[in-house]
């Protein structure tokens, strides 16, 4: 998904992600791509960053939390 909670008040974001959520299968796999990573970082197994199409990283998301001890949000405004 291409910027899903762009351009929407924060109770429509919180509706759309448990939207999404509920109608998620078990055994799929769900990409999201958005600027605002506050609201996804509580749903996020992985984390990718991208700088100008490059992949400047990729890794589990509780793994990047403890190594770094910081939020998905403040990783990425110290990387980029």
């Amino acid at each position: 998904l291409d910027e899903p909670l762009g351009g929407v008040d924060p109770s429509t974001r919180d509706h759309i992600l448990k939207t999404i959520l509920s109608n998620l299968n078990d055994d799929s796999s769900l990409l999201i791509t958005t600027h605002i990573i506050s609201d996804v970082e509580k749903i996020l197994d992985q984390v990718i960053f991208l700088d100008k199409g490059k992949i400047i990283l990729n890794e589990d998301a509780d793994t990047l939390r403890k190594k770094e001890k910081a939020s998905i949000n403040d990783i990425f405004r110290r990387m980029v």
